[in-house]
């Protein structure tokens, strides 16, 4: 069984806005000159000077030569903290490294504690001074704000950071935020300057959603470049240690208004193979939604960070409708040489979410591009039950079909976008076929259930303005006018072409609409099992005029127990 979830509790990872800037440059005294890549702790782990990418990489190879040595414990002062501790806990905005009127981007931390409790130790890289040496960044307890359950906590100096943040302006004019965070194993997590943090990516995952334990590899520490007055990217450099290897990686970060990019290059080296390795893993969450109510009490239409996985090879877009099963499932999706894949959030109407605080509908789509060719493998979404919105309970990631030479290093090359809506990075993730027009997508779908069948239907469009004007909305289902038009193929007759696994279809009904096609399938269950649904719209000459639609429907209305907080009950 999975034992460990691949979610994390989302704590201080809200994005924080800096309402000025503060002049106030880190002290000098505050970093020492890089003579060890280790603290004691670490002792027995090689040392090298780390300047560049190609020093880190030597540094990995030599790490995953020796014995794996995990983190000791935490102090029990904050480890066995509570959540209102620790949220106390805030980083003090004019002790951030490189915060002053000179520098573009700078750096502030996250302290350890609660969940947060692996150390990374942090160094600042500078190619401009006469050595270029690397000097670490020490921890001091001075530099964050204890406060309210906190205040009396008695936290020595050789604590160390829990994670690092990246703050900045996502274009040069504009109000100075926190645009990158690196907190807790491999994750990081970007937005853009109209959206808010939602889904994350990780450095790497070994043997996840396997009937074993998942190992999560972590980033043990980071050197982070500083800044030119004129550059507009940051570089991160990262040792990646677990169990199984050991990994250098570069991070090349470029905030934007509508889409921020992270190219992420990496090399791997193996301690021992890996029974799974899943490359470039993406991880969210969606609780309820299309195709599942949520609790009776909580009026909020939908919660979660994205609505679907997108997956882009050649010719073929494949759109896999996101699920919760009161199991974990994994399913997978062959691909010959993927060209992109990601977690997107389709649905930017409000009214869809109904939620101020969290604003769901201005979460970020996630998308990856490699680089290069990744070869024939396939792409796998993990779908975990999660008990609350609080717990990442998605993930997606690429797995090839060739084993791991656990004796060779792996080199990675590829690209992350965090974006708003399709618009932002339509060449990427707006589906076209062979001849360039452009293919239908599914905006929304509902199921409903009888004794005996289940009623599934879909809303196939295109993405309106702002994707927002009830585009995906109840109506567009029902309403069935005779226009033409509507896409840039021909608007005659448009079927469905159906295929389900675990299940029997009984009618199909395909009906125009104002906003595309409205699509209603009847099936009825043929096993004690959710029912894989594969469907495709094509025209009276058999060539697509849609994605293809996947998704894997519940036999049986899911029940969940939920926290007080949604039902007022257990």
């Amino acid at each position: 069984m999975i034992t460990r979830h691949l979610s994390i509790v989302l704590v201080v990872l809200a994005a924080v806005h800096v309402n000025q800037p503060i002049h106030a440059e880190r002290p000098e005294s505050n970093t020492t000159e890089q003579t060890s890549l280790t603290s004691v702790r670490r002792a027995s782990k090689p040392e090298l000077h780390v300047s560049d990418f190609e020093d880190l990489q030597a540094l990995a190879r030599q790490t995953a030569a020796t014995s794996y040595v995990p983190e000791p414990p935490l102090i029990p002062v904050l480890a066995q903290m509570n959540y209102e501790q620790y949220r106390e806990i805030q980083f003090r905005h004019d002790q951030g490294v490189w915060n002053d009127s000179r520098h573009p981007f700078w750096l502030e931390f996250f302290h350890r504690g609660f969940v947060q409790q692996d150390r990374v130790d942090v160094y600042q890289v500078n190619h401009y001074s006469q050595s270029g040496a690397a000097k670490q960044i020490q921890y001091y307890p001075d530099q964050f704000h204890f406060g309210g359950a906190a205040a009396d906590l008695n936290v020595p100096p050789s604590v160390g950071y829990a994670g690092i943040k990246i703050a900045g302006r996502f274009e040069p004019e504009g109000d100075p935020q926190e645009l990158l965070t690196f907190l807790g194993s491999s994750y990081f997590r970007s937005r853009t300057a109209d959206t808010v943090y939602g889904t994350s990516a990780r450095g790497l995952a070994v043997n996840i959603g396997m009937n074993q334990d998942e190992e999560f590899p972590d980033f043990r520490s980071f050197w982070v470049q500083e800044p030119s007055p004129s550059d507009r990217t940051v570089r991160v450099l990262a040792l990646l240690d677990s169990p199984t290897l050991a990994g250098a990686y570069e991070f090349s970060f470029d905030p934007g208004a509508t889409v921020s990019q992270m190219d992420v290059r990496a090399t791997l080296y193996f301690r021992e193979a890996p029974d799974k390795l899943a490359i470039a893993p993406l991880t969210s969450m969606w609780i309820w939604g299309d195709g599942l109510k949520g609790p009776p009490l909580d009026e909020r239409p939908s919660v979660h960070d994205c609505d679907g996985l997108l997956i882009h090879e050649g010719d073929d877009w494949t759109w896999r409708g996101l699920a919760r099963l009161p199991y974990p499932s994994v399913t997978s999706t062959a691909v010959k040489d993927v060209q992109g894949f990601g977690l997107l959030q389709r649905d930017r109407d409000f009214e869809h979410y109904r939620d101020s605080n969290a604003r769901y509908h201005e979460r970020p789509s996630v998308w990856v591009r490699p680089n290069d060719s990744w070869g024939q493998g396939r792409i796998e979404l993990l779908e975990i039950p999660g008990a609350h919105e609080g717990i990442d309970n998605i993930g997606a990631y690429f797995v090839s079909d060739t084993p791991v030479d656990g004796n060779h290093p792996m080199d990675l090359n590829y690209t992350v976008f965090f974006f708003s809506d399709e618009d932002a990075l339509h060449s990427a993730v707006v589906p076209i076929d062979e001849s360039g027009s452009q293919l239908l997508t599914c905006r929304a779908f509902d199921v409903k259930r009888n004794d005996e069948r289940i009623m599934l239907e879909l809303k196939f469009g295109q993405p309106a303005p702002d994707d927002g004007d009830s585009v995906a909305s109840a109506d567009a289902f029902t309403e069935s006018v005779d226009t033409h038009g509507m896409t840039d193929h021909t608007p005659g007759f448009v079927d469905a072409a159906a295929q389900l696994i675990r299940g029997k279809l009984i009618d199909q009904c395909v009906e125009r609409t104002a906003t595309g096609y409205s699509v209603m399938i009847e099936m009825e269950p043929t096993e004690d099992a959710a029912i894989e649904i594969e469907l495709t719209l094509k025209d009276d000459k058999g060539n697509r005029v849609s994605e293809t639609f996947r998704y894997l429907c519940p036999h049986e209305t899911p029940t969940f127990t939920y926290p007080a907080v949604y039902t007022r009950q257990e």
